[in-house]
């Protein structure tokens, strides 16, 4: 089925706000969660046309996890330690995605739904966050693409200089970048030299997104 190229920018554009937004809401370091034992997790819907989603671990719903689509749930309070994982529709037990996960004690992590629910393509990706602050004066930055509709491969740069991050594969994380406070960033398909689209976000000095 082809995608107009307003929708797929649309999608770009939604999906990408929407994880640099959700994606450090809440970023400050709980101090409660450096407990032996206990980790942080944050729940990102991010599958297009699917039903709000619970997350599970070893068949117990995490409280707090129900996230619609293009939302994020807070940091949520885990025990460490290895987990059977799956995303189910919320109020169901039938498994979308079904995955195995570790968590360290004190770490904290970004567990994403992602796919096309229309296609029954869903699928899942994980990450683990660094919540160290950025220099003074500095936010930082990290992208994660999770669009199913984009390129299977994108760049991405900042509107007054060039890319800095090339290759990003669907399902893949960058590295974390140190940017100036109200950097505007820009999309591009991967090798190409004009951007697909600007992303109207605001990054904030002090700020992790």
């Amino acid at each position: 089925m082809k995608t107009s190229r307003n929708t797929l920018e649309f999608k770009y554009l939604f999906l990408l706000i929407i994880i640099m937004l959700a994606a450090l809401s809440s970023c400050k370091k709980d101090n409660d969660n450096n407990v032996n034992g206990q980790a942080s997790i944050m729940v990102t819907n991010s599958a297009e046309g699917s039903a709000a989603q619970d997350l599970m671990l070893d068949n117990a719903t995490v409280s707090g996890s129900t996230v619609a689509y293009a939302h994020s749930s807070n940091y949520l309070t885990v025990k460490s330690g290895d987990h059977q994982a799956k995303f189910v529709n919320s109020g169901s037990t039938t498994a979308n995605a079904n995955f195995n996960v570790s968590f360290q004690p004190g770490q904290h992590y970004s567990i994403y739904y992602t796919g096309d629910a229309s296609t029954s393509s869903s699928s899942y990706f994980v990450t683990q966050d660094d919540l160290s602050a950025p220099a003074s004066g500095k936010a930082k930055v990290r992208f994660v693409h999770l669009s199913s509709a984009a390129a299977s491969t994108i760049d991405l740069g900042i509107a007054t200089g060039n890319k800095i991050v090339t290759g990003l594969a669907y399902r893949a994380a960058s590295a974390y970048y140190t940017v100036d406070a109200n950097t505007t960033f820009l999309l591009y398909s991967s090798g190409s030299a004009t951007a697909s689209l600007r992303i109207p976000t605001t990054v904030h000095a002090g700020k992790i997104y």
